[in-house]
């Protein structure tokens, strides 16, 4: 069965269709673009890397299955945090976490997309380092703001996991890039812009001041008698802010 009307193209591999049985490994390993612009980014759902994964300790729904899972798309994660278990502290995209421990299920390495006839959805496949354990991740499409993720757990199949994560970023376009560097808040993002904003101004202003002005020495500082009068002017406002809320007495006296 083909996907209508695309034709998925990947980084290292292009298909003219993709069928249940047909796999597409992109980089990062949760992106999936068509030739046709679209794509299917999951970067907004993952959380940073080596950070907690996104989604942590999630219960299986079948109740033979008492294990927990941990997913997090696109880049590894340590867990738990205090890398009691090394088994899920390297390229994991799905860790178990059962009463034998913890286990990798899914590495990142391993992500292949897949578009699954039966449910008409697109999928991602994991596997283990093995490759005796599979996890299979459904991407349901929705307009929620909040992501979800529902596992079943084990299958019948034994070593083989389901799970559908629900998201408006499963959608085709529905999500793109994150707006800040992975990892960075939004204080710490501004702050590199104003640093850079400083750069560029003391280069630009450097190069004006030396080769269209003359200028030498600390002569070349741009702006120089503004920057030399500037803390008298923090000074005067600070003093006009504390004095504004008081009463002047002084016309009342003459």
């Amino acid at each position: 069965m083909c996907v209508p009307g695309m034709r998925v193209v990947g980084v290292v591999l292009a298909v003219t269709c993709l069928g249940s049985n047909q796999a597409l490994t992109l980089t990062p390993p949760c992106l999936l673009k068509f030739d046709n612009g679209s794509s299917i980014n999951l970067m907004m759902v993952a959380a940073a890397p080596m950070d907690a994964p996104r989604f942590i300790d999630v219960t299986a729904e079948n109740k033979l299955d008492h294990s927990k899972y941990s997913y997090n798309p696109c880049y590894s994660y340590v867990y738990p945090p205090d890398g009691e278990a090394m088994a899920c502290s390297k390229d994991v995209a799905v860790c178990q976490a059962s009463k034998y421990g913890y286990s990798n299920v899914g590495t990142q390495s391993s992500a292949t997309f897949h578009y699954h006839n039966e449910t008409g959805r697109w999928m991602i496949i994991y596997k283990n380092y093995n490759g005796n354990r599979l996890t299979n991740v459904f991407l349901q499409c929705s307009n929620n703001t909040v992501d979800s993720l529902h596992v079943w757990g084990e299958t019948e199949k034994k070593s083989m996991y389901n799970m559908t994560l629900i998201s408006r970023c499963a959608c085709i376009d529905g999500c793109g890039y994150p707006i800040l560097p992975r990892g960075m808040s939004l204080g710490s993002f501004l702050l590199l812009l104003l640093l850079l904003a400083i750069f560029i101004y003391l280069l630009v202003g450097y190069v004006y001041r030396r080769f269209v002005i003359g200028a030498r020495g600390i002569e070349l500082f741009p702006h120089l008698s503004f920057w030399r009068e500037f803390p008298y002017l923090v000074q005067d406002g600070f003093f006009f802010l504390i004095k504004c809320g008081q009463d002047d007495l002084t016309y009342e006296r003459i």
